[in-house]
């Protein structure tokens, strides 16, 4: 508890730091000067109110009696569920995004309604099957029917996909929380990631792949309690991928599972050899098929279109900068640079998840706890601890063209994972009444961050 309440103290320090740190190497607090000193010292002391026993008791007791008012209301939680996350939706588009500033919106936005046919993009290896969904929607859909431009497309799907990741994650959960008190902090934490940015009309292709990968997740825990077979997790994982391929990072995590279905005597080996194999074939070709018949296939994967960006260069540079694509490489593997950018994106997508899985794993491993009760929420911690690490190894390693400021949405979808991860150590760590303060001081402090960042989006802010 000590170490959570100095790193969320750490967190707001930050925040209210911000209005004289330099924006260049804090950018991950800088929406924080938009909010007026007083109001932003203000929002900082009653978050940090709540490290105080007396205040977060009250605080906590006010919560639970809102929440047992609700649980009296009539109808199945998913239809309550469902009203959560039409509400959410509501504040999606209230608060959604007014500039196309980050990664390549603006690009996105001018390619895909092109006037010369021979140059407008349709069909694109980066993310093959989401720039041909959003390409198409704008052709025979938004633009004859209502006249939209191809951002707005892009903010109705962002949009739609957040309603529906609300309604999946509450629904998970609730599934995956043993108490309502785990099942409120695990949705909490996720809620409250600065990655929920993607789902406020944010115009780029990484918000269908954030709703995949929550998809995932949860029917990996599905498999693991013995409801469903490996195959749909695995269908679901290869979808995602062909929506865009820096998910394929998760695969070791996924082949963890299969292995565990495996071990479990789930199934059998043929089956699920081919449970595993099918699925990533099936869609790989479909989605081969699908490049070839606008002309752009292998040839284009292999030549102008392959994956890698402006450089075509996958990493980040180990010790050299490319003097010829210095544009597209900004710092070398283990430069300060690299480790600035790479923490600055990491704390304004998640700023607690990193370091609560850290505080989680380092008092388990010194006081030798014993976490799980039951087989299936080991292995999920396995599974979802392999997944979130390869996504984290994922951003350390690959090269992001515009920097991490610009391109930060790119590893933004990384953070579900891990603070996922960090929910589910935390509510096995911590008893109830530690959980309790921990979670409310925590999910407090992340949504004054979040919050931050959102207020931004109401600005016209110029391209960088």
């Amino acid at each position: 508890m000590a170490a959570i309440r100095l790193w969320g103290l750490v967190v707001l320090s930050l925040h209210l730091a911000a209005f004289q740190l330099a924006e260049e190497s804090f950018w991950s607090v800088w929406s924080y000067t938009f909010f007026p000193p007083w109001l932003g010292w203000t929002l900082a002391l009653l978050a940090g109110a709540l490290i105080i026993p007396p205040v977060s008791q009250a605080v906590a007791r006010a919560i639970q009696s809102l929440w047992e008012r609700l649980l009296t209301l009539p109808g199945p939680p998913q239809v309550w569920y469902g009203v959560a996350a039409v509400l959410a939706g509501l504040l999606f588009w209230l608060a959604r995004l007014r500039h196309l500033r980050w990664g390549d919106s603006y690009m996105l936005s001018v390619a895909l309604s092109y006037p010369d046919l021979d140059l407008r993009i349709i069909y694109n290896w980066q993310a093959p099957l989401t720039v041909f969904l959003h390409q198409r929607l704008w052709q025979f859909v938004a633009n004859p029917l209502l006249g939209w431009p191809v951002e707005m497309v892009y903010a109705a799907v962002s949009i739609l996909s957040g309603i529906i990741f609300v309604y999946v994650l509450l629904t998970f959960t609730a599934w995956l929380g043993r108490t309502r008190l785990e099942t409120a902090v695990l949705a909490g934490l996720v809620l409250s990631t600065g990655s929920i940015q993607l789902f406020f009309g944010y115009v780029e292709n990484y918000t269908v792949i954030s709703l995949g990968l929550l998809i995932t997740l949860f029917l990996a825990w599905r498999t693991l309690q013995s409801e469903i077979q490996p195959v749909w997790p695995v269908l679901a994982l290869s979808l995602t991928n062909a929506f865009h391929p820096s998910t394929v990072f998760l695969w070791p995590g996924m082949l963890i599972l299969v292995w565990l279905s495996w071990r479990r005597g789930h199934s059998s080996p043929q089956k699920i050899l081919l449970q595993t194999v099918l699925p990533p074939l099936m869609v790989a070709g479909g989605v081969l098929a699908l490049m070839e018949s606008g002309d752009h296939g292998l040839s284009a994967f292999l030549g102008e279109d392959q994956p890698g960006g402006g450089d075509t260069v996958w990493f980040v540079p180990l010790f050299e900068i490319d003097p010829d694509w210095a544009r597209y490489q900004h710092y070398t593997m283990f430069s300060a640079a690299h480790l600035l950018d790479w923490s600055n994106v990491h704390f304004l997508i998640s700023p607690f998840g990193l370091p609560l899985a850290l505080m989680a794993l380092v008092t388990i491993r010194r006081f030798g706890l014993t976490l799980f009760d039951r087989p299936a929420e080991r292995d999920f911690g396995l599974f979802l601890g392999v997944s979130a690490l390869t996504y984290v190894l994922l951003t350390w390693l690959w090269n992001p063209d515009y920097g991490g400021r610009k391109d930060w949405d790119l590893f933004a979808p990384s953070a579900f994972v891990y603070t996922l991860l960090a929910g589910y150590l935390l509510v096995h760590t911590l008893r109830q009444e530690k959980l309790r303060e921990a979670g409310l001081f925590v999910i407090a402090v992340s949504l004054l961050h979040t919050a931050a960042w959102i207020f931004t989006n109401t600005h016209a802010l110029p391209r960088e």
